[in-house]
């Protein structure tokens, strides 16, 4: 099953770089503040802190983590050691360690500046930007800074505000530095003013941070604002469309899909929608289980990235997946499968057993969102025995039946079918099957040259009148290599397999083995809006026996078209 995409309201694009150069600041102010007034170190703790910095100092931060780690031990009420391990952990990118020591600070020390300043500076590298703003307006107000700390502290409050969505928390935060023609504050009083709809004020201030602006990302953000805020003013009708978009995704959030569908189609009529839009509407509608409308919504997406240019080939073939399995009524599979089997008592046996299998999936209940329901017909035979045993129309065994597969996020199956006697060493009987299988990589990448792939699948069988049950599984794991010199749509699957299956009627009941396989797939029957719809593959697997049954060895080799 793919996933879907989220449904998250659109942002206004963030011109000026959020969270980098303020948090880095918040960082570095720390280990200022610790040792001002901190707690006098015992020589132990003191050699071992000192060790910790050096170790900073020359880049060895395991060893640094170790010296502050002991030194925490040593004297656990210092204040200046715990910011100090913290220190460490951000530097070592462990944030899960940092994260603790964070809130093991916060908890010992709630009423400390630095302390909450360094919390706020994890939350908002981890895009907790609600609590990390409250962390550094709390900081702000509790701790003791100097003007560059407290205009470091204001950047980070404003770009976690901003973020978050609440343009009051960034505009209380930049009030008292607002007047400062720092190219870095000015970019966010830009940024906050275009939000509040005031594009004088904000091309003025980018203006003024374009002026001081000394690094080429501050003075391209800058240009990106006065661009922005040159704009003529948005026609009201297409204003109109992105609110009425808005209010649609506000509604997914609600799990409202039959309101936000509704929502989307008024917000396409009164002119807006991009490529995303469309997409985002025809999940709604596939879950709601329009199945038509979802494939317009779809195609619709991809028209407009034909102008947009926004998704990549990956994206815009898993939205033409979509479409497939959306318009897919029926379909056919043509196995040939080969096995040769050595027998140490009876010399070799080889089987060649083909089959057919033919089914139609109903329009709309046929497929519900991943829940599919198919009918199905199917006949199989033994074409070949090298042991000499019944072959060809004698052996020829029809059945008719249905499968449901209730989950949507799960490929669990019930399948129920007769068995209708064609040939006379066939039989009639009930059986009812229960499958299930989960995979990844087993799909065409259309932007990679190779991926880990693997699949495992579970059946279980039972035969109503002769009373016999069968269990089968089979794990594959492996690397999946496209081969572009030959097919942009060939790959091949070199993989081991592990299979097991237990025969209640067998007289070794069962059956295991493991080998080395390799399998060739090509894709085909595909156009503009729908992914290859079919394939063809070769599957070829030893199996080396890890039970006594014979069944569990030799070579297996399987043609299959899956149309």
């Amino acid at each position: 099953m793919k996933r879907e995409r989220s449904t998250r309201p659109r942002r206004l694009p963030a011109f000026a770089k959020t969270g980098g150069l303020a948090a880095f600041a918040v960082l570095a102010l720390q280990a200022n503040v610790a040792l001002a007034g901190a707690q006098p170190l015992t020589p132990r703790a003191y050699r071992l802190a000192d060790a910790a910095y050096k170790s900073i100092a020359s880049g060895d931060l395991v060893q640094a983590e170790g010296y502050a780690s002991r030194a925490v031990k040593v004297q656990p009420s210092s204040l200046q050691l715990g910011l100090l391990l913290l220190d460490v952990y951000v530097r070592e990118g462990k944030i899960e360690e940092a994260d603790r020591q964070a809130d093991v600070l916060l908890a010992r020390y709630p009423g400390e500046g630095s302390v909450l300043a360094q919390h706020g500076f994890l939350q908002q590298k981890q895009q907790r930007y609600e609590q990390a703003a409250a962390d550094f307006s709390a900081a702000l107000e509790k701790g003791q800074w100097d003007d560059t700390q407290q205009h470091n502290l204001r950047i980070a409050w404003a770009d976690s505000a901003l973020m978050a969505h609440e343009p009051d928390q960034a505009a209380k935060a930049l009030e008292p530095i607002e007047g400062e023609p720092d190219a870095g504050v000015q970019l966010r009083v830009a940024q906050l003013r275009l939000r509040n709809g005031d594009r004088k004020g904000a091309l003025a201030a980018a203006q003024l941070a374009q002026a001081h602006a000394v690094t080429d990302d501050d003075k391209k953000s800058a240009a990106a604002l006065i661009g922005y805020a040159e704009q003529r003013e948005p026609d009201p009708k297409n204003e109109e469309a992105q609110k009425t978009l808005q209010h649609a995704y506000d509604l997914l959030r609600e799990n409202k899909d039959d309101q936000a569908l509704t929502a989307f189609h008024e917000g396409f009529a009164l002119g807006g929608g991009k490529a995303d839009n469309y997409a985002d509407a025809g999940y709604a509608a596939k879950r709601l289980g329009e199945n038509g409308e979802a494939v317009k919504m779809f195609e619709a997406s991809l028209d407009a990235d034909d102008h947009e240019h926004e998704f990549d080939e990956q994206r815009r073939f898993g939205y033409r997946r979509e479409v497939q399995q959306l318009e897919r009524t029926w379909g056919f599979v043509v196995s040939l499968p080969y096995q040769v089997s050595a027998f140490s008592y009876q010399g070799t046996v080889s089987v060649l057993q083909p089959g057919i299998e033919a089914y139609w999936q109903p329009p709309k209940i046929g497929f519900q969102n991943g829940r599919i329901l198919q009918f199905f017909v199917r006949g199989y035979g033994t074409a070949y025995d090298g042991s000499g045993n019944v072959t060809g129309a004698p052996t020829i065994q029809g059945s008719i039946g249905a499968r449901y597969k209730p989950l949507a996020d799960q490929n669990l199956v019930l399948s129920a079918e007769r068995l209708v006697r064609l040939g006379s060493q066939s039989q009639n009987d009930w059986l009812a099957r229960l499958g299930y299988s989960s995979e990844a990589g087993n799909d065409l990448r259309v932007t990679e040259p190779s991926w880990r792939a693997w699949q495992v699948y579970a059946e279980a069988d039972y035969f109503l009148h002769q009373g016999r049950y069968i269990l089968y599984s089979q794990l594959r794991y492996g690397h999946t290599w496209a081969l572009p010199s030959i097919s942009d749509h060939l790959t091949v699957y070199p993989h081991v397999a592990f299979i097991f299956d237990y025969d209640s009627k067998e007289q070794h009941q069962t059956a295991m083995s493991v080998g080395p396989g390799v399998q060739f797939r090509f894709w085909f029957r595909e156009n503009r809006y729908s992914a290859p719809a079919s394939y063809a593959d070769l599957t070829v697997q030893y199996h080396v026996p890890l039970t006594s049954a014979a069944r569990a060895r030799g070579l297996a080799v399987q043609l299959t078209l899956w149309y």
